[in-house]
């Protein structure tokens, strides 16, 4: 049976996986619309890789919500009971609950929305032939999919206390890396970065990718097998769950 943490490491590592799908297939299959369109809505060219995008969203989010469970539950069997922790934790879990929503919005607004030949830059009025509640739905995905991302940028930051409070160089370096890229992630709100919103989603990628091949090896040790981070197990007199 695998442990909590390795768990939480291959989850993180589908996180990945299904990030990545879904951000290719969304770039592949579809654009946001240009200036003077009549409606507010992604350009659609292939509903089949919108589709792909929209699932692998969801299932990224999922995976991200249930990595934060297991994430818990790894900290404390390793003896590590540190508040930062259970706010990161708890910041992860929302982030994966808002980006599942946003995956869920994305499919429904790939049922109806049309799709256009790829040659075309400017939507066509197509007014007549959208549903009401199609631009607020899209709307609702555009805001979660920017929340749970910015969330996960906040969540990296309340993990960076943690790492270093573990100690070790590595986990230092990690630490101050997780800061940086939370900080970077808090970007996405602004329009105009657009260099900044590419740079921090490929080092989130890259983040998910690293923390859980490193979860996954099972290199996640307590404070009492570390001497680097605790020498005196008088400082965590909590015993693990």
């Amino acid at each position: 049976m695998l442990s909590p943490a390795r768990t939480a490491g291959i989850l993180l590592l589908l996180a990945a996986v299904a990030t990545a799908v879904s951000v290719t297939t969304r770039l592949a299959g579809s654009a946001e619309p240009a200036a003077g369109s009549s409606v507010y809505l992604p350009v659609v060219y292939d509903t089949g890789l919108y589709f792909a995008a929209g699932a692998t969203r969801l299932a990224s989010g999922v995976a991200l919500l249930a990595t934060a469970l297991f994430l818990r539950r790894a900290m404390l069997t390793a003896g590590w009971r540190l508040r930062t922790v259970d706010i990161a934790v708890g910041v992860l879990a929302v982030s994966g609950a808002v980006t599942a929503v946003s995956g869920g919005a994305m499919l429904a607004v790939g049922t109806a929305i049309p799709e256009l030949p790829a040659t075309v830059l400017i939507p066509l009025d197509h007014s007549d032939r959208i549903p009401g509640w199609l631009e607020p739905l899209n709307y609702a995905r555009s805001i979660t999919g920017k929340a749970g991302f910015a969330l996960a940028g906040l969540g990296l930051i309340a993990l960076a206390p943690a790492q270093w409070q573990m100690g070790g160089s590595i986990l230092k370096i990690s630490a101050i890396a997780d800061a940086v890229i939370g900080i970077a992630m808090l970007f996405i709100w602004l329009d105009a970065a657009t260099v900044m919103h590419r740079v921090s989603g490929i080092a989130f990628l890259l983040w998910l990718i690293i923390t859980g091949g490193w979860l996954a090896a099972g290199l996640l040790k307590g404070p009492r097998r570390n001497p680097n981070s605790n020498p005196n197990p008088d400082l965590n007199p909590n015993p693990p769950e």
